[in-house]
């Protein structure tokens, strides 16, 4: 179940109410079976949403070349799993021991798929957070909602 620190989930979160400040939803630590659940349930969010294409972005703890690391790849969302799955073959990244930036083209939703073993989302769009709250409790896994400490597409590099 989704924990709402000091709300019960049957009263409304006010971040889920307040439209115009964007919310995080992020997952307790995963283990490497639950991780790939939470990443497919954030993946069919993101289409349900309308997200059409997303880049992404190698990050820290990555083991690609330095060349590589917070460059944007533009991918239509339908290869984003398969990109995931041949990126850990390649020994370019493991999913839970190094960030993956996924960001909606568009910029109405940050998906971070983190080294610390948990999943992020941030969007101003408060149904794509209660779709994705949603998704993740229906497969069992804990996430709470927080108040982003900084825009995460900002305090990336982004290179020359």
């Amino acid at each position: 179940m989704c924990l709402v620190p000091g709300r019960a989930m049957m009263l409304p979160d006010p971040r889920l109410v307040n439209e115009d400040k964007p919310v995080e939803l992020v997952t307790v630590p995963l283990s490497p079976e639950q991780y790939g659940r939470a990443v497919e349930a954030a993946v069919e969010a993101l289409r349900a949403a309308g997200v059409e294409d997303v880049l992404v972005a190698y990050g820290l703890g990555c083991r690609c070349p330095d060349e590589l690391l917070y460059r944007d790849v533009p991918l239509p969302l339908g290869r984003l799993l398969p990109y995931i799955a041949k990126a850990e073959a390649a020994g370019l990244y493991h999913l839970g021991s190094g960030d993956l930036h996924v960001n909606d083209a568009a910029g109405r939703a940050e998906l971070l798929l983190c080294h610390e073993e948990d999943v992020h989302l941030i969007s101003e769009d408060k149904a794509l957070v209660r779709r994705l709250m949603a998704a993740w409790e229906a497969e069992g896994l804990s996430c709470k909602l927080a108040e982003p400490a900084a825009p995460r597409a900002e305090a990336r590099r982004t290179g020359p």
